[in-house]
């Protein structure tokens, strides 16, 4: 105790700096919430203020001159003043801690009436200077208590206990490491007061504030800090279900590019020969054209077509032909057989459409013939509309390409497509007609078949064979 009495003014001016640098510290902060910036402020410049004015009043007592009448008058009344003020700010602060971090609904009544209690306790203080409530001061300009001195003492500590209780009782809350400053806090200037109001003389409640403003600010930055972590770790916890759920989008429009990809690529090779259509696919803009030295080229129609439509309705018709066609595109598909296009009734399909002269294209499209006689025959069995077909085949030179930009088609040119029509136009129901060259080219059993000399439209008589 002698200590302090000794050095208690140089102790309060070690202490002023703290405070003045705190509070210039708070006041430019930028990342204190202002929420919580505010009481943070007022307590460590009420705390600054109380110093001086503590420093002063003991300067200037038994100063009688002008400056000290004054002086202790106006410091003595600031001390009262700012030590309302400061637990007024860890009240503001309280508010602030608990209706935003423990997400209380409501403001806590305890911290409402702390409230009431200081405004009342402030006004108690400005009236005070008028009269002799709280202290008076003698001729030679000397402090002294007065008998209600104790009531100020009420509007100080009973805020406080009503705090520690508020803390105690939402401890849970918080974290305890939140708890403990805040407990401080009101506790240590309880203590201080009760030690001062037996041992005049002696600014013990004062310094003890210093202490517990310090320690609001240490446990405002912790918090802060804490604060920073949590979003920090918030943030990463956002980036990393942003990271998966993009993962997981990507993954499926990936997934759906490709089934996408693969519905077009089989549209495509609906439409054209897979070489074709990826030579298309490299090179969009190039005209596709090929020469085929020795491909086979089937043609084949409905016998009486026009005529067996005539008498059915366009759902029967369509249902027919989709039926005849279905087959005979499962048998191309079976055989390696090139399907080119199908107009009404007309069925037209090559094979050997490679640049190797040396190839068995004849003999798969002649298999491919004799197995859709074979399926057009059973197809009848059941069938209400008996079918009978013509089928037309030659071996030759062609050229095929694309042509168009829309609805684009693959096509075959040249005399071997040419007479191959003819050998269809001119065969006779559910047999195959093939020209010379390609019989010459049948290394199956090709041995049962019946030769025709035929005159043929632009190649005059031409030996012919079905078989």
């Amino acid at each position: 105790m002698e200590f302090l009495k000794c050095y208690q003014l140089d102790i309060m001016l070690f202490l002023t700096g703290i405070c003045a640098i705190l509070s210039f510290l708070v006041a430019i902060s930028t990342s204190i919430p202002k929420s919580r910036k505010k009481p943070i402020l007022v307590v460590e410049f009420a705390t600054m203020v109380l110093l001086i004015a503590d420093r002063f009043a003991y300067l200037y007592r038994g100063d009688v001159s002008m400056t000290g009448w004054w002086a202790v008058r106006l410091s003595n009344f600031l001390v009262f003043l700012m030590s309302l003020s400061i637990i007024y700010g860890f009240n503001m602060y309280l508010i602030d801690l608990y209706t935003h971090e423990a997400r209380l609904a409501s403001v806590p009544r305890r911290l409402r009436i702390c409230k009431w209690i200081l405004r009342a306790g402030q006004l108690l203080v400005v009236f005070s200077q008028f009269t002799d409530l709280y202290y008076t001061f003698d001729a030679q300009n000397r402090y002294h208590r007065a008998p209600l001195m104790p009531v100020s003492y009420v509007f100080s500590i009973l805020p406080l206990i009503l705090q520690t209780t508020l803390i105690i009782f939402h401890s849970k809350k918080l974290q305890l490491k939140t708890v403990v400053p805040l407990v401080l806090f009101t506790v240590l200037p309880i203590f201080a007061s009760c030690i001062q109001f037996f041992a005049y003389g002696i600014s013990l409640t004062n310094i003890s504030v210093v202490g517990s403003a310090i320690i609001l600010y240490v446990f405002a930055l912790q918090n802060l800090n804490e604060s920073v972590r949590r979003a920090h770790r918030f943030e990463i916890q956002l980036l990393e279900m942003y990271k998966s759920e993009l993962e997981k989008t990507v993954e499926e429009r990936t997934q759906e590019l490709k089934i996408a990809n693969e519905k077009a690529e089989n549209l495509i090779l609906n439409i054209l020969p897979k070489e074709i259509a990826d030579e298309l696919a490299e090179h969009p803009d190039k005209t596709i054209a090929n020469e085929y030295p020795n491909a086979t080229v089937l043609f084949t129609d409905v016998v009486g077509f026009t005529k067996m439509s005539s008498t059915m309705s366009a759902r029967e018709t369509v249902s027919m032909l989709n039926q005849m066609i279905s087959i005979l595109d499962d048998r191309a598909r079976e055989a390696g057989i090139e399907k080119i296009k199908t107009i009404g009734d007309s069925y037209m399909a090559a094979s050997g459409l490679t640049a190797e002269r040396d190839n068995d294209g004849a003999d798969r499209m002649l298999m491919f013939a004799k197995n859709i006689l074979s399926d057009i025959a059973d197809y009848n069995k059941t069938a209400e509309q008996k079918l009978k077909i013509r089928i037309g085949i030659n071996t030759g030179s062609l050229v095929g390409g694309v042509i168009g930009k829309t609805k684009f088609i693959y096509d075959v040119w040249g005399d071997t497509v040419n007479v191959a029509s003819r050998m269809e136009s001119t065969a006779e129901p559910m047999k195959i007609h093939v020209t010379e060259r390609t019989l010459s080219q049948c290394h199956s059993d090709c041995s049962a078949f019946e030769k025709v000399e035929m005159e043929i439209k632009g190649k005059g008589k031409m030996s012919t064979y079905y078989l």
